[in-house]
Formats: structure tokens, sequence, C-alpha cells
């Protein structure tokens, strides 16, 4: 009797219908990954993923109708247990910095092998709260002297509100984004400022200046 063999389901999204096939075609080759869908651009990506609830959502940068920034936080929000990997010609850090924060959990350049790519896709399913890159050396040098201590305006208006004594579905109301968005931020707010809770973000966040007592105090515009 065979062992049986636990499916990894990709949603694959990128606008060239060339590209889907040969990518469908090294998944298929495996045993354990399913092609659940394809879609030519976000707007499709969300629908599908809301649909199939993938494991792995495959996603292009640039797009027509959609981009990858929108689409990652409206995919994650219709399929939260999604976990979206970038495949894309861009081997930029800043790129990578912002759909990193976003909530991708990995982001490859076209130039990798297969072995990759299919290794990319088995890790970021099965290991939880891994990030993997696969990037140029200079990409992956300047993501490393760079990375830390730096947010994203997203992550500097979760941290104010965070600091403000909000819960999660407080700031989530007031950005209107989800709540695992939140969490998300929150994760990448902790690792770039070398802090392991709430409290010490905020406090860090106000001795090192990111935020001041005025900012507390002050209403939102």
């Amino acid at each position: 009797m065979s062992e049986r063999v636990d499916l990894i389901k990709v949603l694959l999204v990128d606008d060239h219908a060339l590209f889907r096939e040969g990518v469908a075609e090294i998944f298929v080759a495996e045993d354990d990954l399913l092609v659940a869908g394809e879609a030519e651009n976000g707007l499709e990506a969300v629908a599908l993923a809301e649909r199939e609830r993938p494991d792995v959502v495959l996603l292009d940068v640039e797009m027509p109708v959609m981009g990858a920034e929108k689409a990652i936080e409206r995919i994650l929000r219709a399929s939260p247990s999604s976990k979206v990997l970038v495949l894309t010609m861009y081997d930029e850090p800043r790129l990578v910095r912002e759909l990193l924060a976003l909530g991708a959990h990995g982001y490859i350049v076209k130039n990798a092998t297969r072995e990759e790519l299919v290794a990319a896709v088995r890790t970021i399913h099965r290991v939880e709260d891994r990030v993997v890159l696969s990037v140029s050396r200079n990409t992956a040098d300047r993501l490393e002297g760079s990375e830390k201590g730096k947010l994203s305006t997203r992550e500097l208006e979760v941290l104010l509100l965070t600091a403000r004594a909000m819960s999660n579905a407080q700031i989530a109301s007031n950005l209107h984004i989800s709540e695992g968005t939140v969490k998300r931020h929150l994760t990448n707010i902790y690792a770039k400022l070398d802090v392991s809770s709430r409290a010490d973000a905020a406090k860090k966040a106000l001795t090192s200046g990111l935020i001041t007592f005025r900012d507390l105090s002050e209403p939102d515009r």
C-alpha cells in the first residue's frame, strides 16, 4: 500500500500564459504539488484564492488590473491560511522589503532553478514563520545591511497605534486592514527593532525618536 502524500495546493498568478504553463509543468511532475488554479492578474487571484483556499500563491509583481502590492494584502485577507511566494524578474532590495512587509513569505527571482522553486514552495508551506529568499548576492548583502531598524510607512502607522495601547482589532479597524495583517506588521516591527513585545516596541520607538510623546496624544487627522 503506497504512502499517502499531502498535496500542496498552489495558485499560479502571472500575466504570461506561456510562463504559467511552464511552471505548471514543473509542479505536475512533483507528487506533492497540485496546481489549484491560474490567474493572469491580481483581481482574478483574489477571487480564486477566496474560492480555492490554496496553500501557496505564486505571484508575479507586474500585472494588469491589480499589481502585487494590493494583491498580497487582499489575497491574505480572502484566504488567511495561504502563503504568498513572489516570483519576479526584479532583483531589488527595496521591492523585497516592501513585499515581505505586506505579508509575502518568500521572494524568488525568475532565473532560479526549478529545484529552488519547488523547494521554496515546500518550505514556506511546511515551516512556520520561515521567509525564503532567492536573490543575487548584491541584493542579499544590501538587505542584510539595511533591513533592520527601517520601518515602512504602514509599519510606522501600526507602531504608533500600538504605542497608543490599541488592540490588534482596533488597529485593523483604524487602518482598514485585517487583524492578520496587523500581526504580520508587528512581527516585522519586532524583528527590525530587535524587541519581543508591544511594550518594548513602543519604548524603543520613543527613545529612538521614531515616535514622540506628542504623537501619542494627538488625534488622527
